[in-house]
């Protein structure tokens, strides 16, 4: 017969063959945190939903504790408030990835080593900044005593302040980007109330104590801060009114100030992009958005302002922007379901539309490393196709020209089927893209030499370029030298560029085998 096993119960050995004794059972049940701002991150949710706002790539490192005095897992309060903001409409990806300074240089190393993963474009970084024990302190208490009875009363409420800061940062330059930070305090109270009561029974002294104590968890206030904080810093990120789940009115001089911050400083055509793609989902208007204020938009900003008790002008001022974004598709009928219209939603999973660090001074400009699938110095056979891998080392536009043999020069990137040239640094794109290759770039002269250029700058400028360069991709630029192309960009004032040149070099075509 074997051994019988033994387990050690609250001190108690109990064999096999014996009926253990359930000393104690939990007296209170488990149950689902609910925090006062549980609600607010389901209508942050709807929000994100409602703006079209999804895949913003995020990280943290924590929100450590700079007092020193309180312990929580601070990270996983951020994590999952971040996961209730995007439950539904996925406007965030928290990356699992601590941004110390050896973890970005390796950070930089996964991308493009490991497919499926997604570098993120923002970091979250704060901490409990302040703690203040003792801030306010009352007391009252009261007494009497007879000669054979005495009988005591007290009443204290403590009141304590504790601070959480939290700032957004990009990760690929380390810089915070001004504005979207927030800095929320809340009191801690702790009261007691108490009696005593003393008697003297024949020569024994007997006392009793009664005592009420109510005290506000320390740790409940952390995450309270941290969801607070959090609703805070995302909303102004993303520029959505994130104070309507506050319960906050939209005329609060305080968030109207917000929203005029945010309408000034978007460029015109943002501007119109953003009131047509509320016109389409409110269905005011059928075309793109295009950014360009045309007959057909104003006629449907005009209907839009005559439906919502505004002076209709068919022009898109701070009035226009307020009432779109206190009241976006959806917004009317909450119970609408994951059909219902919405803004057109735009992954934000690079950034795009979201705000950005100041970029680089003049003179700064991102370099690139550009190679081949055969390396930076790569020689094909005539009939062999180029891959040409282009990565620039902190984010930046990048603009590709490709030189055949002939001298014929064409613009190879971006491309219809990259049409973004902005890129993340250390993201590296291959030209041309995917697995099937929608166009090729095939070697067919033995013994020439044919030339890729690559330019970076840290500003948008392949729209300021001369008109005689702003040809369609993929066709020859009529009279263009590859040194014409590189000379007009750097010519371009107001920004600095940096452009890098590989050479390929052609070889003979390997003969047939009999």
């Amino acid at each position: 017969m074997a051994a019988a096993a033994s387990l050690l119960l609250l001190g108690a050995c109990v064999t096999s063959g014996e009926q253990a004794t359930l000393v104690q059972k939990p007296k209170t049940p488990p149950v689902r945190t609910v925090s006062n701002f549980s609600e607010a991150l389901r209508c942050m949710d709807t929000l994100m939903w409602n703006h079209g706002k999804r895949d913003i790539f995020i990280t943290s490192n924590g929100i450590p504790d700079a007092t020193g005095r309180v312990a929580g897992g601070t990270k996983e309060m951020l994590i999952t408030a971040v996961s209730r903001m995007s439950e539904r409409s996925n406007a965030f990806r928290f990356v699992d990835f601590e941004p110390t300074l050896d973890d970005v240089n390796a950070l930089y190393w996964m991308i493009g080593v490991q497919p499926n993963f997604r570098a993120p474009s923002y970091y979250v970084r704060g901490a409990i900044t302040q703690l203040d024990d003792n801030v306010v302190s009352e007391a009252a208490s009261a007494g009497i005593s007879l000669p054979t009875f005495d009988l005591g009363i007290s009443a204290d409420q403590v009141m304590s302040v504790i601070s959480v800061d939290l700032n957004i940062g990009e990760l690929a330059t380390r810089q915070i980007i001004p504005g979207l930070s927030a800095s929320n305090s809340l009191a801690i109270v702790s009261s007691g109330k108490g009696a005593d009561a003393g008697a003297v029974i024949g020569k024994a002294g007997l006392s009793f104590n009664v005592s009420l104590n109510k005290s506000e968890g320390l740790h409940q206030a952390v995450r309270t801060l941290i969801e607070l904080s959090t609703i805070e810093v995302l909303g102004k990120m993303t520029r959505t009114p994130y104070w309507q789940c506050l319960g906050i009115d939209q005329t609060n001089p305080a968030f109207a100030g917000q929203a005029r911050d945010w309408f000034d400083g978007m460029a015109p055509s943002q501007r119109v992009a953003y009131v047509q793609r509320v016109l389409l989902a409110e269905g005011y208007y059928d075309g793109p958005d295009s950014g360009q204020l045309d007959e057909r938009t104003r006629d449907a900003i005009s209907r839009y302002q005559a439906d919502n008790d505004l002076i209709a002008t068919g022009r898109i001022d701070f009035d226009l922007y307020q009432r779109m974004l206190a009241q976006p598709s959806g917004q009317r009928g909450t119970d609408k379901g994951p059909g219902a219209p919405r803004l057109q939603s735009v992954s934000n999973a690079g950034g795009e539309g979201l705000p950005r660090a100041a970029p680089a001074p003049a003179g700064a400009a991102p370099d690139l490393v550009l190679s081949s699938d055969r390396g930076p110095q790569p020689r094909y056979r005539a009939g062999e196709t180029l891959v040409v891998r282009v990565q620039p080392t902190a984010n930046g536009f990048v603009y590709c020209y490709y030189q055949d043999a002939a001298g014929s020069v064409a613009r190879i990137f971006p491309n219809r089927f990259q049409p973004d040239s902005f890129l993340q640094a250390n993201q590296q794109v291959e030209v041309p893209p995917g697995s099937q290759k929608p166009f090729n770039l095939r070697m067919d002269r033995p013994g020439a030499s044919e030339t890729i250029a690559c330019i970076v700058s840290p500003d948008e400028i392949g729209t300021r370029i001369a008109d005689r360069f702003k040809t369609e991709d993929l066709q020859p630029i009529p009279g263009a030298t590859l040194a014409d192309v590189v000379g007009a960009y750097g010519s371009i004032q107001g920004t600095s560029v940096r452009s890098r040149q590989m050479a390929v070099q052609v070889l003979p075509a390997v003969s047939a085998q009999r």
